[in-house]
């Protein structure tokens, strides 16, 4: 761990940070090692990360005779307003603290604000296992005011441009040279376009496929709803919330065919959207979907989310016929989580 010989701050080691794409929750993991030999009063700084596009914060932690403090820097100009869980662990996951409720923190630039709550049985936190704390914050972005102020305005976006262009080109079926057709319904497109946003169209293009010299693909494994969003978003980037009106269902059989298909940024997307809609009585299904598709990212968000909120899972009905269908993996999660 590094340390300034004469100042009051050192470095928190082994720190990891992982964000939420396209939401307003952040989590940090950070691991405080050597916690007994650290001394009284003096400041341990975690590495600068990004709460938002535009503000870079830290993560600190100091002890004292008789009590913990957890704080976050804000080290750009615009005021952020923030709801915080936040979780002490020790090196084997045995929460040892946890403060979780709607109080809003309000962040502004130069001042630490401390984000926890009394500890008890202070003293504790010097015998801990390997001598290492691992401290586990979620953020949620409630408001952010002011910020950076732009020089001049362009009314001119090009990139919005390109989107709106690429969608009248999907759009205007004169100049397509390939077809994906679910039942009776075709869907007109360019195939230097889906080859270009889809390695798995790619392949098709460039073998000796009946398909290609037909100039039609025939699609059976997604419906022709998903297909469609699915299209869209090869030609504009679009995936809008608002569009998914079927709920987790449609949500995890986008999920599907943006993995069959190989458009990886859209199941990244799509899973961000899944986990903005997790509750304690669907968490299971994602789980199983996760699992289903080796997405170890989403498997880990699950996870948290799971240990966060562990003893309402566990009277679900979903967790019931968890027990039913997987006894020996349900009395082993159960044991793990009433550990933690």
């Amino acid at each position: 761990m590094a340390q300034k010989d004469e100042g009051v701050e050192r470095k928190i080691s082994k720190c990891s940070i992982r964000t939420e794409i396209n939401t307003k929750m952040i989590e940090i993991r950070s691991t405080v090692e050597n916690v007994s030999k650290l001394p009284y009063r003096k400041k341990v700084i975690g590495p600068d990360f990004y709460l938002t596009p535009e503000s870079m914060c830290c993560v600190s932690f100091k002890k004292c005779e008789s009590a913990l403090y957890v704080y976050i820097s804000n080290k750009t100009t615009a005021e952020i307003k923030i709801v915080r869980t936040l979780v002490l662990y020790d090196c084997n996951n045995k929460k040892l603290h946890e403060d979780r409720d709607e109080n809003i923190f309000s962040l502004v630039k130069g001042t630490d604000v401390d984000l926890i709550e009394k500890v008890e049985n202070r003293s504790r936190f010097d015998t801990l296992t390997k001598d290492k704390l691992v401290i586990y914050l979620c953020v949620n972005i409630e408001e952010i005011i002011g910020g950076k102020i732009k020089c001049f305005t362009n009314d001119t976006d090009p990139e919005k441009k390109l989107k709106e262009d690429l969608k009248t080109m999907l759009e205007n079926p004169i100049n397509s040279d390939v077809s994906l057709q679910v039942g009776n319904e075709r869907i007109p497109v360019h195939w230097s376009v889906l080859c270009s946003r889809s390695p798995y169209f790619k392949r098709m293009f460039e073998s000796e496929m009946k398909e290609r010299v037909q100039n039609s693909v025939i699609i059976t494994d997604i419906s022709i709803a998903t297909l469609k969003n699915l299209i869209e978003f090869l030609y504009t980037a679009n995936f809008c919330e608002s569009d998914q009106r079927g709920g987790l269902e449609e949500l995890f059989e986008i999920y599907y065919g943006a993995e069959k298909y190989e458009v990886m940024d859209l199941r990244t997307l799509c899973a961000c959207k899944i986990m903005k809609n997790a509750s304690v009585d669907n968490v299971l299904q994602i789980l199983q979907l996760s699992h289903l598709h080796n997405d170890k990212d989403l498997k880990m968000k699950v996870m948290s989310f799971i240990r966060l909120h562990s003893k309402a899972v566990l009277q679900t009905d979903g967790w019931k016929r968890f027990e039913a269908s997987e006894p020996l993996a349900a009395d082993a999660f159960s044991f793990f989580l009433k550990e933690n």
